[in-house]
């Protein structure tokens, strides 16, 4: 059985979710979107980082919650019915990620791609690359949902 052997984005391109937060345009690869839902009820949970405000059940699984705007040092949002989740899934790892608002699924070519030199900042650590025809910031989502 011969074994799968994954390109990198920037040198394939494809579709991208984009979305705002903190009036930035991000992105996932729309390979790693399960869903995009209405944000439901969030069950707290004591003792997670600030970032997490808690689990949801879907469909009968517990999933965790980011909210995106927390977890790259952004200021609070009262978020209204524009916000929505979204699911998102990497390998064994899922998390619903709270967002201002949805934009549209775009297709970007690897010449539109640009591979992010900044590695040390808490927002750049989880941004691989960037769309640069939208200055779309491409978000790593193994990295958002597990660190």
């Amino acid at each position: 059985m011969a074994e799968e052997v994954k390109q990198d984005f920037s040198q394939t391109g494809g579709q991208i979710l984009t979305f705002i937060s903190d009036e930035k345009v991000y992105a996932f690869k729309i390979t790693d979107v399960t869903d995009i839902i209405e944000i439901p009820e969030i069950t707290f949970i004591p003792r997670t980082p600030d970032y997490i405000p808690g689990v949801i059940n879907l469909r009968g699984k517990v999933v965790p919650v980011i909210d995106l705007r927390r977890k790259l040092g952004s200021p609070d949002f009262e978020y209204d019915a524009k916000s929505c989740m979204i699911l998102v899934e990497s390998g064994v790892y899922q998390a619903g990620v709270l967002v201002d608002r949805v934009n549209d699924v775009e297709n970007v070519i690897p010449a539109q791609i640009a591979q992010n030199p900044v590695k040390d900042s808490t927002e750049s650590c989880f941004i691989t690359s960037s769309a640069t025809k939208d200055r779309i910031s491409l978000l790593n989502t193994r990295k958002l949902i597990k660190d």
